[in-house]
């Protein structure tokens, strides 16, 4: 079932980004990765259009934010799960997050966010 499953990781950090990639293709999920939010959407909406099954993202990000991004892809893509991380904590973005099928505050642990991953995609 994973593996027919493709995660598009948006995080300007690049070790979160590579800790996330590695991590989702052990797990034998399809993952592609972007670097911000503005080059998340030209993927979403390119050549890579439709194959994406879940999109995790930063929300603090610089050209375009996680917040920009998930309202981008609601409109778009109403049915695409996003889960949201940030190192600010829930409260300072708490009414920006309630569309997002899930939130995490970094640091997390893997497993956590593995289990919200299968939640949502099972």
């Amino acid at each position: 079932m994973a593996d027919a499953k493709k995660i598009l990781v948006v995080d300007d950090e690049s070790i979160m980004r590579d800790l996330l990639t590695d991590y989702f293709e052990m797990m034998d999920y399809g993952v592609a990765s972007a670097q911000d939010g503005s080059v998340a959407w030209d993927m979403l909406n390119g050549y890579q259009s439709g194959e994406f099954s879940l999109v995790i993202t930063d929300i603090n990000m610089p050209n375009m934010g996680g917040i920009e991004l998930s309202r981008l892809i609601k409109d778009k893509y109403p049915d695409m799960p996003i889960i949201m991380m940030t190192g600010y904590g829930i409260e300072k973005v708490k009414q920006d997050v309630e569309k997002a099928e899930g939130f995490l505050a970094k640091p997390f642990e893997l497993s956590v966010l593995n289990e919200l991953v299968e939640k949502i995609l099972s």
